[in-house]
């Protein structure tokens, strides 16, 4: 079975768009904002969804404020089946009852990262929690994917072989692997690993062009040029070029190492909520929550005249 057929298997392929989460003033989340912003997205072809994700900030929020969110845009109409749902903690009771609550709601997709209070780990002690985990949820059919965090995090990986143990004791349960390493060589060993067993997706979006064919991303980026993602994962490159006025025409896989090189050493959450501030022309956008880090105002001041230069077209 290939990683494609995996995908399709488990119904997890095509942009799974890495939501960014508006804020009010106080810091809490704008949910009419929120649901908004999934059905401008849904409008141009893009329904699956990671809510609290990397992009969504998702170690920042409460397991209350994440479910009040879930709750409000599935009554806005998004389909409970196309979100997968970031959830973290070093309790694993306290996970599996979050993971209880949104499957009443009918979410059934749920990424879940290794706890990282007192890591390093042991394997057995990583197991255990996993296995505790699906254990306590105690449903059988919904999905656990790995959140991976790589170069953020080295320490809360998952080494290979709790990997490989949690898909024999859980096989049915534990589907995939989501990589936010940046680096390509840490998310083709997965692959290499777990080609036939396990569905990967990569959220680096200048690696997918290296990781061709690949049927699936989560991407961060796709908040802003979703079509652009959706043609570099099909490797449809020339018949989908931009013409951006006053410039040469940019493939799609142009696109993205020009916005990723806008953004280079800048905080990626605020500087892509930034745009999207832009995007919509709500300033309200911007804000980003403690302790993510906000933009300067040399930083923003910056990115404002790169985002102009950058010129995102509507079709992107």
């Amino acid at each position: 079975m290939t990683q494609e057929n995996i995908s399709n298997t488990i119904g997890f392929h095509g942009v799974w768009v890495d939501v960014l989460i508006p804020l009010q003033a106080d810091f809490s989340i704008d949910e009419p904002k929120l649901a908004s912003h999934l059905r401008n997205l849904s409008a141009k072809g893009f329904e699956n969804f990671v809510m609290f994700g990397h992009a969504g900030e998702g170690t920042s929020f409460s397991a209350d404020e994440k479910l009040a969110a879930v709750a409000h845009v599935i009554d806005a109409g998004v389909e409970a089946n196309n979100l997968l749902l970031g959830v973290n903690s070093s309790s694993y009771a306290e996970v599996a009852q979050f993971i209880r609550k949104a499957f009443a709601r009918g979410v059934r997709r749920f990424l879940v990262s290794a706890p990282m209070y007192d890591h390093p780990y042991s394997h057995i002690g990583l197991f255990d929690y996993f296995d505790q985990l699906v254990k306590q949820v105690n449903q059988s059919n919904w999905q656990l994917f790995i959140h991976q965090l790589g170069g953020k995090n080295q320490a809360s990986d998952l080494p290979e072989v709790t990997l490989a143990d949690l898909k024999k004791a859980h096989p049915q349960i534990f589907v995939g692997i989501v990589d936010q390493d940046i680096h390509v060589n840490h998310t083709v060993e997965l692959i290499r690993a777990f080609d036939t067993a396990l569905a990967i997706a990569s959220c680096h979006e200048p690696n997918l062009t290296i990781l061709n064919p690949t049927d699936v991303c989560v991407s961060a980026l796709a908040n802003v040029m979703p079509n652009v993602i959706k043609h570099v994962i099909a490797n449809d490159f020339v018949n989908n070029a931009t013409k951006v006025p006053g410039m040469k025409v940019a493939k799609p896989d142009d696109r993205v190492t020009e916005l990723m090189t806008i953004l280079d050493n800048q905080p990626q959450v605020a500087a892509l909520k930034l745009m999207l501030s832009q995007h919509y022309r709500m300033e309200s956008w911007e804000r980003v929550r403690p302790p993510q880090s906000a933009l300067t105002k040399e930083a923003k001041a910056k990115l404002l005249a790169a985002f102009k230069t950058f010129n995102l077209q509507a079709t992107e």
